[in-house]
């Protein structure tokens, strides 16, 4: 069976894609990744070739291709996912059994095998830092609520994780639910009035995390398997061996890994891992920079051996 890997990017987190591509080079993924990007192309898409409609293809050997593909949507690139696989499965990737999303801060650190495995008969999602939604919670509530008023079928009511929208595996057979999923984003969108930020609100509004909520409310108004694995396997809690990856706003490929020890945050596992995927087929930093990057993030753990905050 065939599968392929799509990611959304721009400005600096082009070094996170460029990390994301020799980590699935190094998982043994060949095939087809698929980056939508807004701006210019990345210095390490080239060598390039053109294949029509402004996208370029950089083949890496082996069979494993990158296509670039540019993109004009307005709305912040969290809240494109659904549409991006959905518009890209055919057109772009091939028409591939398996599609796979990850977000340009992830890396995969498993053979590819596993991955593919992960979304046989069901979607492959892992689930979110705060994982535990359970059916009673005052915001599932207040999702069962809003599905009521917009005349949507409660398919799953007693759905009690929250799942990440980092990393999402659909075969073909549930390529439905990409429309659920887009459909959702959609109401959310007016509901909270834009799509524009990754973030609304507060932590106690509607929706927060408007891609990742209308994921999660999209599973309650689907029947499509589910195959989930747990928070470790983005490396938010030690003893993951499937992916990693680097929340928050100050992404590892910016360095500082000293002055954020200082303040009490030491260097993530997602941080480590990152490193792990400056060498590859991909060079996208000097290696006067790579050295630079290893050097700070060893001092930043040694720091952190004895200082972090509780």
């Amino acid at each position: 069976m065939s599968s392929a890997v799509c990611t959304l990017f721009e400005g600096h987190y082009h070094l996170g894609a460029a990390a994301l591509a020799n980590s699935l080079w190094k998982s043994g993924f060949r095939g087809r990744f698929v980056c939508g990007l807004r701006g210019p192309l990345p210095p390490w898409a080239e060598p390039s070739r053109e294949v029509g409609a402004g996208i370029r293809v950089r083949d890496l050997g082996e069979g494993l291709e990158i296509w670039f593909v540019p993109l004009e949507t307005k709305i912040h690139f969290t809240n494109y996912k659904p549409t991006f696989l959905d518009e890209t499965w055919d057109r772009v990737a091939g028409g591939p059994e398996r599609y796979y999303y990850l977000d340009p801060d992830i890396v995969v650190k498993c053979p590819w095998s596993v991955i593919h495995r992960w979304a046989e008969n069901g979607i492959a999602v892992s689930e979110d830092v705060n994982f535990y939604l359970p059916p009673g919670h005052p915001l599932r509530l207040e999702w069962k609520d809003w599905l009521a008023r917009q005349g949507i079928e409660l398919r799953r009511p007693n759905l009690d994780r929250y799942y990440s929208g980092g990393f999402i595996g659909v075969p073909r057979s549930e390529r439905g639910y990409l429309k659920i999923w887009e459909d959702m984003i959609g109401r959310v969108g007016q509901t909270i009035g834009s799509l524009a930020n990754i973030k609304t609100g507060s932590a106690t509004s509607i929706f927060h995390t408007p891609d990742q909520d209308a994921m999660n409310v999209a599973f309650m108004a689907s029947a499509a398997p589910i195959n989930s694995a747990g928070w470790e396997s983005m490396d938010f809690a030690h003893g993951g061996h499937l992916l990693s990856h680097a929340i928050g706003g100050r992404k590892p490929w910016l360095g500082g890994f000293v002055k954020l020890a200082l303040q009490g945050y030491p260097p993530s596992l997602a941080a480590k891992a990152f490193l792990d995927y400056l060498d590859g087929p991909i060079e996208f930093f000097s290696m006067k920079e790579k050295a630079k990057l290893r050097r700070s993030l060893k001092a930043g753990a040694f720091i952190g051996r004895f200082y972090r905050r509780t």
